[in-house]
């Protein structure tokens, strides 16, 4: 098994939904894929915690990672979504985690002690999120799992306050929002932003999450 401890805990609680969640407003015309490319994901890999610093993937394999890294995370948001939601997660998400998580198996060796699990190749970055999305599906917590209420922002996330209560991904960008929106009777969508305005703001200190901009003051994205 993965040693989740060493995996960072974020926004979401578990870097598999840090995966989920790298797309923001998800689901609109105002979509940003923060994991367009390969390099982009071996940007986010390292910076997550989840590759050594200074990892890489030979050119010719970088649409294969490309392509499996989209299929895992579509899984977990589909399998994350459903059991959020209170529906039983599909078949076919369930399926590619595990294929995927199978998948990076081979060559893999067990290393240290505790034994942990040490992959080859780009099973150094795949192996980890798969084996993460498969822990997070079979573990205590899931009855935790639950989406963001801002309607432009459905992240996932683990809700581990004391009585369950949590309702946004992040009070700082969604929760006050919302909550202004909820006192002055605003519609939930923000305005769209402007043509060629900048889509997603700096990473935050210390972490990986990248965020939209917001102006509490209007709503609107700067």
């Amino acid at each position: 098994m993965i040693d989740r401890l060493a995996l960072p805990d974020r926004v979401a609680g578990d870097i598999a939904l840090d995966l989920a969640n790298t797309i923001n407003r998800r689901g609109t015309s105002c979509a940003v894929d923060h994991l367009a490319d390969a390099d982009a994901i071996l940007r986010w890999a390292e910076d997550a915690g989840v590759v050594d610093p200074g990892f890489t993937v030979a050119p010719l394999k970088r649409q294969a990672l490309l392509a499996t890294v989209h299929r895992l995370r579509g899984a977990v948001i589909s399998a994350g979504t459903a059991i959020a939601d209170g529906n039983p997660p599909p078949a076919p998400a369930l399926d590619a985690i595990r294929e995927i998580a199978a998948r990076s198996l081979t060559g893999a060796t067990l290393e240290g002690s505790p034994p942990r699990l040490g992959f080859i190749g780009a099973d150094r970055l795949l192996g980890p999120l798969a084996w993460a999305a498969l822990d997070l599906l079979r573990g205590a917590e899931l009855d935790r799992l639950k989406r963001c209420e801002a309607e432009d922002c459905r992240w996932l996330f683990l809700d581990r306050s004391r009585n369950g209560s949590r309702r946004w991904c992040d009070t700082a960008t969604c929760g006050t929002p919302e909550t202004e929106r909820a006192h002055t009777g605003e519609a939930a969508a923000p305005s769209a932003p402007e043509p060629n305005e900048p889509a997603l703001q700096d990473r935050a200190p210390g972490t990986s999450r990248w965020q939209p901009r917001w102006n509490r003051a209007t709503r609107t994205r700067r």
